[in-house]
């Protein structure tokens, strides 16, 4: 990153109100100098990033417009761009991407993505091509509420005429007749004076993927693969200049990825390839289903600012998302036999509002405000016709009836918070923070799944009911740091923080064994065995988290490092049969180191190098600390990247490697390193840019390949059908055109 020491301005609203971030009520003037660019971390304040007790990372467009044209997706894009983000997969998910080993907030101009039913499709969330910059702290953060205790990830997308363009991109790896993938992206903006406004649309067709061994890479039929699938990213942003001092915006995305519906995975005959015979296993035409894999995403943002109220910024954000998640439909065993084909489908409906008033007083800096949230969560499993499912190998599904997948909820957040900073001495600055934050959880009644399937296909007359329920917490949290320059082009800090997060509410209630009593073909619950609101509510996850780091930035060197040490006061467990949580009391730690270096040697040649070393580590019941499980846990990781410059000519041979990862109770993640090589030139028109993506052809599992093992096999098949891999040697060319 360009960690410089030149004035990086941060602005609170950027995070809270999408438009002011993108200066429509700053200074242009001052707005074009070269040496400001705006930048969101912990505090909602103006600062310079020489007094930020956080270690904070920016992703511009130059960065990221590099990592895409060459062929790689947005989340493999911001792996290799942010140190402490793990590797990410080949699939649409991005569970267990953490940042710091822990759960990260993903943001669209301050509005989170996040929600309690934990659908790790964050970053399944936008084309790159609308984006204008990322910004990203790294580590605990009190400030942004739930879910940030790894860090915060806030995507800034374009405004006005800020690269008006076509974009059209190529990618394949030339192992098939079908291994090519297409893109096509444009864009049309306008400001001036008083109004600034955006309409973009851009477009993804990815068709097969093939492996090191010149292999088709098997569909995810678990979180879903992205193979043969189309995404369409419609955004529209207008913001107006009623005064000096007062302004308002408005941006409207709708975003949608989903399957073409005619290609799925092919089982074999008689889907023999769940039983272990993967013959004829391959993905094919023919599909025929009511559902099949998609996120499809509606978000609109409005934002106020007016910069003169009582000598302060007054910030208001209203938003408004709704998303709606489609699974692939998946077998699942019962011994030798096939028990069910099913699909889910899963929606969150979420609102809120953000207030925030900051200012500056001498050598006091300050923000204070109120967060509200609201989301609401239902879900539907659908079954099909097992015999015909097995007899088409697994692509014709009969839709026989829906129940409910998990029990519905909503959640209602509120929080008060307060950030100030004091510039002590000349060369020290201390902040401190404090939030508050409230959650109001009401859970719907239920009737467990297997209960429900029984009544609905007759083989039983009723079933109790899961009752519902409702529960509060109430946690304060708080957050200290301190800045010290040791010269001008380098500062020492250190911060303190906590933050809390609500484990996943609908894998965790609405759980219970049911029976038969009295003769009857009533279904009845077995006490003991529920777990509803009344007898089992769900504890929340406090994280307290320290870190030293230290930054150096000083012409062709720049440098920043940080180690951190966080803990949690419980632990989260999955049942690998019903895929279903437990939350216990046992406490979790994470250490880490997290650096980077930059360095240009001359002119043409300028290189640099990323590592994040970390360990996570969970108390068994006898109160010994033991490795967190590999399909939670983060691996360590190295990148590196070497690039030359001549003319106008780029070339970067880049790296990344993700370190061997295992466990107590033998769980095994292999590592592996890919290189990737990319070179861009300008036309008379427009830039050209080309790559090669695993220039050495690796064949490796992913990441999410080897936790989807853990998970799914030997329930839902054997391990060859979640043996996801890596795809092979590919070629990327992009052409853009900006006007």
């Amino acid at each position: 990153m360009d960690m410089k020491k030149k004035t990086l301005t941060l602005i609170a609203s950027a995070l809270l109100c999408a438009f002011n971030s993108h200066g429509v009520l700053a200074d242009d003037a001052q707005a074009n100098k070269e040496h400001e660019r705006i930048l969101v971390t912990a505090n909602r304040t103006e600062q310079k990033i020489s007094d930020i007790a956080g270690t904070v990372w920016l992703v511009d467009l130059e960065q990221l417009q590099a990592q895409v044209n060459a062929g790689n997706d947005f989340k493999t894009s911001l792996a290799q761009l942010v140190p402490s983000l793990d590797l990410a997969s080949t699939t649409r998910t991005n569970y267990a991407q953490n940042m710091r080993g822990r759960q990260m907030v993903v943001m669209i101009d301050g509005v989170s993505l996040n929600s309690s039913r934990g659908i790790s499709r964050h970053l399944d969330a936008i084309d790159p091509f609308n984006i204008s910059r990322i910004e990203v702290l790294s580590g605990t953060t009190a400030i942004y509420g739930g879910g940030s205790t790894g860090g915060v990830i806030n995507i800034i997308t374009k405004q006005g005429n800020e690269d008006n363009a076509v974009r059209v991109g190529v990618h394949s790896g030339f192992a098939g007749s079908d291994d090519f993938d297409t893109s096509l992206a444009g864009a049309y903006g306008f400001a001036n004076a008083q109004t600034k406004g955006r309409v973009s649309i851009a477009y993804n067709k990815v068709q097969a993927m093939y492996d090191g061994n010149g292999d088709a890479i098997i569909m995810d039929t678990t979180q879903s693969g992205l193979q043969y699938t189309d995404s369409l990213d419609v955004m529209a942003s207008i913001s107006h200049k009623f005064t000096e001092t007062q302004s308002i915006s408005a941006m409207v995305q709708k975003y949608k990825n989903e399957s073409d519906g005619e290609h799925g995975l092919y089982f074999g005959p008689q889907a023999n390839g769940l039983f272990g015979d993967m013959t004829g296993v391959e993905i094919r035409k023919g599909l025929d289903s009511a559902h099949t894999p998609k996120t499809e995403r509606t978000l609109i943002n409005l934002n106020y600012v007016n910069s003169d109220v009582f000598s302060q910024t007054l910030n208001v954000q209203a938003f408004a998302r709704e998303e709606i998640f489609d699974f692939y439909p998946r077998p699942r065993l019962s011994g030798d036999k096939i028990a069910d084909f099913s699909s889910s489908e899963q929606n969150t409906h979420a609102h809120g509002f953000k207030f925030v008033l900051s200012g500056q007083t001498g050598k006091l800096s300050y923000a204070y405000g109120f967060d509200y949230d609201s989301e609401e969560f239902d879900s539907l499993q659908t079954y099909y016709d097992k015999d015909i499912a097995q007899n088409s190998g697994g692509l014709v599904m009969k839709r026989l009836y829906a129940v409910d997948r998990y029990p519905g909820f909503e959640v209602d957040a509120s929080a008060l918070f307060a950030q100030l900073q004091y510039q002590v001495l000349d060369n020290l600055a201390v902040s401190t923070g404090y939030r508050r934050q409230n959650m109001d959880n009401t859970v719907h009644d239920f009737v467990g799944t297997s209960a429900a399937i029984a009544v609905t296909t007759g083989s039983a007359s009723s079933a109790e009911t899961i009752k519902g329920g409702s529960t509060d917490y109430s946690v304060n949290l708080f957050n200290l740091g301190l800045v010290y320059d040791l010269s001008d082009s380098q500062q020492v800090w250190f911060n303190s923080a906590e933050a809390f997060e609500l484990p996943n509410v609908a894998k965790f209630y609405g759980q219970g064994k049911y029976e038969k009593k009295d003769g009857t073909d009533s279904l009845t619950l077995v006490e003991g065995t529920v777990v509803d609101v009344n007898n089992s509510a769900l504890a929340g996850i406090k994280t307290d988290s320290m870190e030293l780091g230290w930054r150096f930035s000083n012409g062709a060197l720049s440098a920043q490092a940080a180690a951190y040490y966080s803990t949690s006061d419980h632990k989260i467990t999955y049942d690998n049969k019903t895929l279903l949580i437990a939350v216990s009391d046992a406490k979790t730690r994470t250490r880490g180191i997290e650096a980077q270096l930059d360095y240009d040697f001359n002119a043409a040649w300028r290189a640099g190098i990323s590592a994040h070393v970390i360990s996570s580590e969970a108390q068994d019941k006898a109160g010994d600390w033991k490795k967190v499980s590999v399909t939670q846990a983060s691996s360590s990781k190295f990148t590196s990247y070497l690039a030359w410059q001549a003319n106008d000519l780029n070339v970067r041979l880049q790296s990344k490697t993700m370190f061997d990862l295992d466990d107590d109770a033998n769980g095994e993640i292999d590592g592996y390193t890919l290189f990737d090589l990319s070179a861009s030139y300008p036309l008379a028109s427009g830039k050209v840019q080309f790559a090669v993506n695993n220039l050495f052809d690796k064949a490796y599992t992913t990441q999410w390949g080897k936790r989807a093992i853990y998970f799914y096999s030997p329930k839902y098949g054997p391990n060859a059908l979640y043996d996801h891999k890596g795809r092979g040697r590919s070629f990327a060319l992009t052409y853009q055109y900006n006007f």
